[in-house]
């Protein structure tokens, strides 16, 4: 999928290019095309033309601190970014977009590696810049402040298509946020069909950093993100004040440590968000392993699964909702999280056409010592370790059968074509995050009525 989209986009731009009659301008390293280094290339340009770029590891001072000057152009390599390589040689950053660039402005199929700044090590977007970066590798950058792969300060880009690897926001103590990306204050970015792999931040957002910046974020993977120091928030993304940040189609896998992290997927502080059709599976974190709220209400979680998320703290193998986050989480599926799928401090979450199966060890949902009551409905809660117990008073419509999974130890939480949790078999909805995925199958739990699980804890 990548890959045609990756020739789509080269396309389109070719197809812009020929039409208003924009020149080529080529960069061969060897000395066959027009220039040896691409600041050359970029300085020669005009608006609306496209400096090519051939294949090659491109080093040196005009190699790096990339500046287009306010001219809007495409920057485009010419046999993609596994054999077009900018190597910053640890001496400067990648890109620098300050004098307003729009989206006609395009970096596209390049590997960014070794750039070092304090700020943006691989590009960082200023001053209402919003370049499109497409087809991009950020490849073990570091900052010592803010985003090690890009950072963007009232500034909007798109990212699309792209890869960050390795990329590390660390000053060696206390500071550092957003290894891979950094969004801050006035940046409304938009993120697509990109994977974060394996980043670091000291402090918070490992993956991606977002302070009062609504980030867009669509079919993403997280991967094996991590945060440094102990109680420190967000290895997949840590959102700070970021009303309206989206993530649609993404997945949360294996982030964190059980030692050190908070929100392992996600953390959200005081924000509302909306996540819909997400997965959130094995992360690991001290609490809130999947999402982690705080001082967040309004939020909503839809249609996404948590399975397999372990905490260390015993507090929210699926979701943590802390001091006043009252999300709204629907048609979602929990499984095989630990301690709890959801646990509520000070917090009324709503938890509506909900699967809570299979918690080793906690019950379903767990109320902290004077925590408010969360409202649950329509939901199926069966055989999770510590009981089928749910806590407070405010809930109603509640069914123990066992949701029958089609294959729950290689992660299809699809339903057999027999499951209860289908629409029009126990409610006229759907419950949990997925319809059918295979024939009819035989329950590998035996139902339980409510009264009679609620008799077995008096």
């Amino acid at each position: 999928m990548k890959p045609v989209i990756a020739s789509v986009w080269l396309v389109l731009i070719m197809v812009c290019v020929s039409l208003v009659g924009a020149t080529t301008i080529r960069v061969d390293w060897a000395g066959s095309g027009d220039h040896t280094t691409i600041q050359q290339g970029l300085n020669a340009a005009g608006a609306g033309d496209t400096v090519l770029v051939l294949a090659g590891t491109y080093t040196g001072a005009a190699n790096r601190d990339l500046d287009f000057g306010g001219t809007n152009l495409v920057l485009l390599s010419q046999s993609g970014r596994a054999l077009t390589v900018i190597d910053c040689e640890t001496l400067g950053r990648g890109f620098l977009f300050d004098n307003c660039e729009d989206t006609t402005s395009v970096v596209s199929g390049f590997t960014i590696t070794n750039a070092a700044a304090d700020s943006g090590a691989g590009a960082f977007c200023v001053n209402g810049s919003n370049p499109i970066f497409e087809d991009c590798l950020f490849l073990e950058n570091t900052a010592q402040s803010r985003g090690g792969g890009l950072c963007c300060l009232s500034s909007s880009p798109r990212v699309r298509g792209c890869r960050f690897e390795g990329n590390t926001a660390d000053d060696g103590s206390a500071d550092g946020y957003g290894g891979g990306i950094a969004y801050l204050t006035g940046s409304a970015p938009q993120v697509h069909i990109t994977e974060f792999i394996a980043n670091e931040s000291r402090s918070s957002g490992a993956a991606i950093y977002a302070y009062y910046a609504p980030v867009l974020c669509v079919e993403c993977t997280f991967t094996g993100n991590n945060v440094l120091n102990y109680s420190a928030h967000g290895c997949g993304a840590a959102l700070i004040f970021s009303d309206g940040a989206t993530f649609t189609s993404c997945d949360f896998i294996e982030n964190g440590t059980v030692e050190v992290s908070i929100g392992a997927g996600l953390n959200v502080d005081g924000c509302e968000i909306t996540v819909t059709d997400c997965a959130f599976l094995r992360n690991r974190a001290g609490t809130g392993a999947g999402i982690y709220f705080t001082y967040a209400s309004g939020s909503t979680v839809s249609g996404c699964t948590f399975a397999g998320n372990v905490t260390e703290w015993g507090t929210g193998g699926g979701i943590s909702c802390m001091f006043g986050s009252d999300p709204t989480i629907t048609n979602c599926t929990f499984t095989d999280n630990e301690d709890y799928h959801i646990w509520c401090s000070d917090a009324s979450p709503t938890i509506e056409y909900t699967i809570l199966a299979f918690a080793s060890p906690g019950v379903p949902v767990y109320c902290a010592e004077g925590s408010e009551t969360p409202h649950i409905h329509h939901c199926f809660v069966c055989a999770n370790a510590g009981g089928d117990t749910l806590c407070g008073s405010t809930w109603h419509d509640i069914d123990t059968s066992d949701p029958l999974f089609c294959d729950r130890e290689n992660e299809d939480f699809t339903l057999c074509a027999n499951s209860p949790c289908l629409a029009g078999e126990t409610w006229p909805q759907l419950v949990g995050a997925h319809g059918v995925g295979c024939p009819p199958c035989e329950s590998a739990t035996e139902p339980t009525s409510w009264g009679g699980i609620k008799a077995l804890y008096r």
